[in-house]
């Protein structure tokens, strides 16, 4: 996280240079945090509250709501990674082992099984695999040993995705 700002400052680039390379990563920082913030306050908006279809004068209320609502949701998480131990990029991928099980187990039943899943079952089995798979990785020494889990979480996630899918699942229908 502290290697540009090293670079910048303690090599001898030059007061000048080290400034605009500093000033540079802050506008680049900004610039992706515009991309996503705008990414996703439009993303809600349509998918979620489907604004479109809605008096214009609607569209701009909700808009800006949203969009205040995502910032703020932004700065929380920011908030929250800045207490995480370790760098962000390790947080975020640790992150992302939880929540990717789930598309995981989800694309793996879809491709190897012809079953028919009760659709409204789908997000609780997610949610129960995730929680689950956040137990396995917190489990105590005195249960498991020395041993500690880590990116292995992820294939173990989609796994307890897919036999939860199987679970609330039926053999289709041939016609």
């Amino acid at each position: 996280d502290l290697l540009f700002p090293e670079i910048a400052l303690h090599h001898n680039l030059g007061m000048p240079l080290a400034l605009s390379f500093v000033i540079g990563l802050i506008a680049a920082a900004y610039s992706s945090a515009d991309s996503a913030l705008t990414s996703l306050t439009t993303s809600i908006s349509v998918d979620f509250l489907d604004i479109a279809h809605k008096p214009e004068a609607v569209r701009k209320k909700w808009r800006k709501r949203v969009h205040i609502v995502v910032s703020v949701v932004l700065i929380l998480v920011v908030l929250m990674f800045k207490q995480l131990d370790g760098s962000v990029v390790n947080n975020l991928f640790t992150f992302a082992t939880f929540t990717y099980g789930p598309l995981l187990g989800m694309f793996a039943f879809g491709i190897f099984t012809r079953r028919k899943v009760k659709d409204r079952l789908i997000l609780w089995v997610s949610i129960a695999s995730i929680l689950i798979s956040f137990g396995i990785y917190n489990l105590p020494e005195s249960v498991i040993g020395a041993y500690r889990f880590h990116w292995e979480i992820l294939p173990l996630n989609g796994m307890i995705t897919f036999a939860g899918l199987y679970l609330i699942s039926e053999k289709a229908k041939t016609t």
